[in-house]
């Protein structure tokens, strides 16, 4: 991307899960790898929900707000996650609401400039939230600037998924599909390397794998970011000499992939 340049990005290809009740924080600290006791309106958490098998059921963004928990996904996974959650909810007072707007991605060397000139804060580190003008601002991790924002309206877009989707891919951002559900233990996506694991919280569902891994020294597979001359006919969830694709996309030099891998 050129110096300067700004992409905005119109995230509806993620989905957002609202989750709100007296007890909405004890249910989620019971089912998410991350702490919620430590999710603050300043900082923003990387999550997982797993199977009772430890492994991902979907990669999760989560914000706190006057409002609730706000938890992001990829949308095509939405609804079998919010189906599942429900499951357990039993007689604890939790609801769940899928947000209506989906929200804005802002990218690139002027991205700062650009919300500083809309009245926006800037956080200046990875989760970090802030919120002004009725909208929240998250710092998404990453080398390069990107920003996601709740509530943005009337914005010009001109940028695309993919745009959002390579940044994710460069940064060591999961991403967990329909068809990569229930492969992948957080820790081979590197989530213990970018905070998306607590393992002093307690329970939750899957944590017993989770946490023998850890405390074992086991984590035999990596998540790494690699580039290729050509990512014709590759998929998420497809099985490559070096390992299982966690994502792909076609770039103008080639092909640019995620993939777990055996470590040596």
């Amino acid at each position: 991307m050129p110096a300067n340049e700004i992409r905005v990005v119109r995230l509806d290809f993620l989905g957002a899960l609202r989750v709100t009740g007296a007890d909405a924080d004890v249910f989620l600290q019971g089912q998410l790898s991350n702490d919620i006791r430590k999710l603050t309106p300043e900082l923003g958490q990387l999550s997982s929900y797993n199977s009772p098998k430890g492994r991902m059921l979907a990669a999760l963004h989560l914000q706190r707000d006057a409002l609730g928990i706000c938890i992001e996904l990829h949308r095509s996974v939405l609804e079998s996650v919010q189906k599942r959650l429900r499951m357990f909810v039993l007689r604890s007072k939790v609801a769940f609401s899928p947000e209506s707007e989906p929200a804005l991605g802002v990218m690139g060397t002027g991205a700062a400039v650009f919300l500083r000139d809309r009245g926006l804060p800037v956080p200046e580190t990875p989760l970090a939230c802030a919120t002004a003008n009725g909208m929240t601002v998250m710092r998404r991790i990453g080398a390069a600037p990107r920003f996601s924002i709740q509530g943005a309206v009337g914005w010009t877009i001109n940028g695309i998924e993919d745009d959002w989707k390579r940044a994710d891919i460069e940064a060591g951002v999961p991403t967990i599909y329909p068809q990569t559900q229930d492969h992948f233990v957080p820790q081979w996506c590197n989530l213990d390397q970018l905070g998306g694991i607590s393992f002093d919280k307690g329970c939750y569902t899957g944590q017993e794998i989770v946490a023998r891994i850890h405390y074992l020294g086991e984590v035999k597979r990596r998540m790494k970011a690699i580039r290729t001359a050509d990512c014709a006919g590759l998929t998420a969830g497809a099985q490559t000499e070096h390992g299982e694709i966690v994502d792909v996309m076609t770039v103008p030099e080639g092909g640019c992939l995620s993939l777990v891998v055996q470590r040596s």
